[in-house]
């Protein structure tokens, strides 16, 4: 009897085990949108930041590369100051909540960047000025939706963004891939008339502050094969003192003329 007890009990297991393998773990509840957007809009600023860049870009006409520094303070002021080549050194874009300007150090010139020129793109290369001082925000100008999709074998989390009606950006659609633990961007697709016609991919993560920031970001467009533009920073610290006046005409001036 006792043999028969033993062997149904093996049976009766055996007929589970098939159910106990193929039983998923539980799938985590998605974050909300908001806080996906708001983690996308403060990647690279935090409160304030200050930040040296390499940028190189690659196009029909050879390959070009600037040294930058940039300093971000709160959602509306940033300050980019090209530093190499020489002879663009102390070109500036500046941005504060009463528009976007560009600075040539030659003519002592500020020019301020009208919203129509914002998907334009910024020194030669193949981000736009709204790409890089980010006029827009994916939290208040975009309609977004959140899912978890299947990307090179493993989940992740894809974000729909649509820009709204007035947001002055030249693509119909953007889609994020993130990282399902840490909501850092993987890649970025730019839709135009229902294509991808630009992405971005991101790499080297590595840990600021106690945030994961990608220290190089790649762009490409679909109908420029080999061409490109790679933004990979050498330095990056996360809120620190940034003064105001870093963002006025003044000290727009006086950081164009440090070397």
């Amino acid at each position: 009897m006792m043999q028969m007890g033993i062997f149904r009990l093996l049976i009766f297991m055996a007929a589970l085990l098939p159910w106990s393998l193929s039983a998923e773990e539980p799938t985590k509840p998605l974050p909300t949108l908001e806080e996906v957007t708001k983690k996308l809009d403060d990647l690279y600023r935090s409160e304030s930041s200050k930040s040296t860049v390499v940028m190189e870009i690659v196009n029909n006409r050879g390959k070009r590369t600037l040294t930058m520094d940039q300093w971000t303070r709160g959602e509306d002021n940033a300050l980019i100051i090209i530093r190499k080549p020489a002879r663009e050194a102390g070109t500036a874009t500046l941005k504060t909540d009463e528009g976007l300007w560009n600075y040539a150090p030659r003519a002592d010139r500020l020019i301020r960047v009208p919203s129509g020129l914002l998907s334009d793109s910024w020194m030669g290369s193949h981000f736009t000025n709204d790409d890089l001082v980010r006029e827009s925000s994916y939290d208040d100008d975009f309609v977004g939706e959140l899912s978890r999709v299947e990307e090179g074998g493993r989940k992740v989390l894809k974000v729909k963004l649509t820009p709204k009606k007035g947001t002055p950006v030249e693509f119909e659609r953007l889609e994020y891939f993130l990282d399902e633990e840490a909501w850092v961007p993987i890649r970025a697709d730019f839709y135009d008339k229902g294509k991808i016609y630009r992405k971005m991919e991101f790499r080297d993560v590595r840990d600021v502050d106690g945030k994961k920031v990608p220290f190089v970001m790649e762009l490409s467009v679909m109908d420029k094969p080999g061409e490109r533009t790679t933004i990979s920073y050498t330095e990056l610290r996360l809120n620190i003192e940034v003064p105001e006046s870093t963002f006025t005409q003044q000290g727009l001036r006086r950081a164009a003329k440090q070397r």
